[in-house]
C-alpha cells in the first residue's frame, strides 16, 4: 500500500483536495445568502425527485388514462387548474373590494398588491415532519420563479420560495419555525406579525393586551412584508388571551391543510 502511494501520489492528493472542497462548501454562501452546499445538494437531488415524480405520475396516469377515459382525465386536469385559478382570482377581487371600501387612492399600489400572476406547480417532494420543514415543486427559474416569491393556494397562503434551480424550487411553509408574514384583521385593520414555530398553528405576535381579538376572527395578509399579496386569507383565531407582558397570546389555525398539498401556485413577478 505504501509503495502504491509512493508511485501514485495523485490519488491521495485528489482525496485531500476533495475533502478541502467539501469543507469550504460548508462555509461558502451563494448570492442568495444560502449555503453553497445546500444549493448543490438541491441541484443534485432535483433529478432524483423529478424521476420519482415522473415514474409515479406516469404509472398512475397510465392506469387512469388507458383503463378509464383519456379525454375525461384530460378535461378533469384542465378544470382542476382552472378552478384553482378562479379561487385565486376570487381572493383578488375580495382584496380589491376591501381596498375600495377603505378608499385607498394609490392605484399603482392597488395593482401590485391585488392584480398578480400565478404559476401552478405540482408538489414532487415533502419532508417529514411536514409542518416543520419544506417541500419541492416542479417549477423553477425557467417558469419565472424567484427567491422569496409568495406561494399560495385558493384557501390561503402556503409560504415562500426558499431557493430555486432552473426546473425545481424549494418552498418554505409558513408553519416552519422562523417563517413570518404581516397579518391583520379584516374589519378593525389591527396589524401584527404571523409567525410559524413548527406546529400546526401560527403565533400572531405584537398585538397589545388592550386590543380586542376574539376566537373565530379571520386573519388576512397585510402586505407590509412586501411579499404576500394584501388581503389574502391566512387562518382563523383559535386562541386569544392576555399575555404575561404587553402582548396578547394569540394562536391562528391556517386555512391550508399542508399535509394534503398536491400542487401550489407561485405569485410570479411581472
Amino acid at each position: 500500500m505504501i509503495a502504491l502511494l509512493q508511485h501514485k501520489p495523485v490519488i491521495p492528493l485528489a482525496a485531500l483536495l476533495l475533502a478541502n472542497l467539501l469543507l469550504l462548501s460548508v462555509q461558502v454562501r451563494n448570492p442568495e445568502s444560502r449555503l453553497l452546499i445546500r444549493s448543490w445538494s438541491l441541484f443534485a437531488f432535483t433529478p432524483f425527485a423529478s424521476m420519482v415524480h415522473f415514474v409515479i405520475d406516469g404509472i398512475s396516469g397510465g392506469v387512469t388514462r388507458y383503463a378509464l377515459l383519456y379525454r375525461a382525465q384530460q378535461e378533469n386536469a384542465q378544470l382542476h387548474a382552472e378552478n384553482a385559478r378562479l379561487g385565486v382570482e376570487l381572493a383578488q377581487l375580495r382584496g380589491i373590494d376591501a381596498l375600495l371600501s377603505n378608499r385607498v387612492e394609490n392605484g399603482s399600489l392597488q395593482k401590485r398588491q391585488f392584480l398578480f400572476d400565478t404559476y401552478l406547480a405540482p408538489v414532487i417532494w415533502k419532508s417529514a415532519p411536514f409542518y416543520a420543514h419544506r417541500l419541492v415543486v416542479n417549477g423553477g427559474t425557467r417558469q419565472g420563479m424567484h427567491k422569496d416569491d409568495a406561494v399560495i393556494v385558493p384557501e390561503g397562503i402556503v409560504g415562500r420560495v426558499w431557493t430555486t434551480t432552473p426546473f425545481t424550487a424549494e418552498v418554505e411553509l409558513i408553519t416552519n419555525d422562523g417563517a413570518a408574514a404581516g397579518a391583520m384583521l379584516e374589519d378593525s385593520r389591527l396589524q401584527g406579525v404571523i409567525q410559524g414555530d413548527g406546529s400546526d398553528t401560527l403565533r400572531w405576535d405584537f398585538i397589545p393586551n388592550y386590543e380586542s381579538v376574539e376566537v373565530g376572527d379571520i386573519v388576512y395578509t397585510s402586505g407590509t412584508d412586501r411579499m404576500y399579496p394584501k388581503g389574502y386569507p391566512i387562518g382563523k383565531v383559535v386562541q386569544s388571551q392576555k399575555g404575561l407582558a404587553v402582548y396578547r397570546d394569540i394562536r391562528v389555525k391556517p386555512f391550508v391543510d399542508y399535509l394534503r398539498l398536491e400542487e401550489i401556485m407561485v405569485v410570479v413577478s411581472n
